[in-house]
């Protein structure tokens, strides 16, 4: 509208708001990539529309994009809305579309190191590989083919073996604690590497060092890919799993590039000398551990397995107030979360419990809930059989129970109910375990419902979990106390 225009010569104050009134009034329409800013559409004098500028956004900083807004697409090259133009197709190229909105909030740290620990992992692969290869003999002309040959498919064959038996014993189990085996198979990575390595300077033992050395790696590409796997499924954000997979692989594809550029520089320097060559290999090591530790720490999951539920239910009963999946993830453990102190069996069968009708009533008593919970309390153990009907919720309320009993027999502040309930369990006989878990029954009922509501307003998904669950379920007739309720 071109009665809206202000003549130069006027206040600067007027022609400001004249201004601003005109351009609200102009603008035709907007559009928005993604979460990005929106843009407008002005009419100009000469009919034409005129876009206004993008402004980039990168990681928290914005600014205007260099350059006018002018014709059919407004100037904005690239991917609008997100970043400078310079940095425009490095973006869609390595990162998800949509990023940041379209993956988790840890996405960028953990990839930054995770970048960090597969350039140095690719390094000291380099260095191995030339170990594993002088070793069979390249470059000797003595050394046989047929030999090298057979020592190749030895190893080959111990791998193999070695990743259908460890997919079977620990398959199932690799969810529930994704970092910790993160962090596992990066070290046995490295422990396999320093074997490759140190293989050529005991002849004699070089095809058993480099079938234990292969093993080792095979268990890594299981424990590694299926984490890996997990922790992506965590990242997207709007089911795009499969973007995000194929641009992480896009970016470990651009780092073993630059890791097999430098090793072409490093390789001349270091096989002179055996020495360097093993210092530049523990430099790595430290480098790689240190970056996989970071990102491993990095990562924020929502959801609760045995480890967080106890840092989160701990909390919780010492303070009345539930930890966010920050402060958990921060507090916990890396490095021992495969010991815990009590052994929680969730899902067993039943007849591993009972053996006469005396001990299944027993077991069922004060039991409302769908599951039936076993504690013996000199093996700090808990099993816990599961109903048909037993869903999320009452497979957290169970584990919930269980850590419970645990805290029963440990130091630090309870409510009142649990107290006196501890005192109890310290100073009676182990025959009496049956009674106290009728009695957290009952307290659980009042407790349960109140830290379930904690967990769902501090941004925990409880309609999933990581809890290792068998797949016995059974079925059994209700307790006295259920048929008169």
């Amino acid at each position: 509208m071109r009665s809206g225009r202000v003549r130069s010569g006027g206040p600067g104050e007027e022609r400001s708001e004249m201004a601003g009134g005109a351009n609200l009034e102009a603008q035709l329409c907007s559009e928005q990539f993604g979460s990005g800013t929106a843009r407008g559409c002005l009419a100009a004098a000469d009919g034409s529309l005129q876009w206004e500028a993008w402004e980039w956004r990168w990681w928290g900083l914005s600014g205007p994009c260099p350059g006018r807004a002018r014709g059919r697409d407004g100037g904005g090259g690239g991917t609008p809305g997100t970043a400078s133009p310079r940095l425009s197709r490095l973006l869609v190229v390595f990162l998800p579309q949509g990023f940041p909105d379209s993956v988790s909030p840890d996405y960028l740290p953990y990839q930054l190191w995770d970048s960090v620990q597969a350039f140095a992992s690719s390094l000291s692969g380099s260095l191995a590989t030339h170990a594993v290869l002088l070793g069979i003999g390249v470059g000797n002309a003595e050394a046989s083919v047929s030999a090298a040959t057979a020592t190749w498919l030895v190893k080959d064959s111990t791998g193999m073996l070695g990743r259908i038996i460890f997919a079977w014993w620990k398959g199932s189990k690799l969810d529930c604690n994704a970092k910790q085996w993160r962090l596992f198979a990066d070290i046995l990575n490295d422990v396999a590497m320093f074997l490759e390595i140190m293989a050529p300077i005991y002849p004699i033992f070089f095809t058993m060092t480099v079938c234990i050395s292969n093993l080792a790696k095979c268990i890594v590409s299981v424990a590694g890919g299926a984490t890996r796997a997990a922790l992506t499924m965590h990242q997207a954000r709007r089911n795009n799993m499969a973007d995000v997979s194929a641009k992480d692989s896009s970016q470990e594809t651009l780092v073993n590039l630059a890791g097999l550029l430098v090793s072409l520089l490093m390789l001349p320097l270091v096989s002179a000398c055996p020495s360097f060559s093993l210092g530049c290999f523990f430099f790595l090591t430290a480098l790689h551990i240190y970056a996989n530790y970071r990102a491993v720490r990095a990562l924020v999951l929502e959801t609760l397995n045995e480890d967080r539920l106890r840092l989160v239910l701990k909390h919780f009963l010492q303070r009345g107030e539930v930890l966010d999946p920050t402060s958990a993830n921060q507090m916990e453990p890396l490095w021992t979360g495969f010991w815990p102190s009590l052994s929680l069996s969730l899902g067993v069968p039943l007849h591993r419990l009972i053996s006469s009708v005396f001990e299944l009533q027993q077991l069922v008593e004060g039991h409302q809930e769908p599951y039936l919970l076993h504690w013996d309390k000199s093996k700090s153990q808990v099993q816990v059989v599961l109903s048909q009907k037993a869903g999320p919720e009452t497979i957290l309320r169970a584990a919930t129970h269980g850590l419970v009993l645990e805290a029963l027999q440990g130091d630090g502040p309870l409510p009142r109910e649990l107290e006196e309930l501890r005192n109890r369990v310290l100073a009676g006989p182990d025959k009496e375990s049956w009674v106290i878990i009728k009695e957290t029954h009952q307290v659980l009922d009042k407790l349960f419902p109140k830290f379930l509501k904690g967990l769902q307003d501090a941004g925990w998904k409880t309609e999933k979990h990581q809890l290792e669950v068998d797949e016995w379920r059974a079925t059994w007739l209700p307790s006295p106390e259920k048929k008169i309720l």
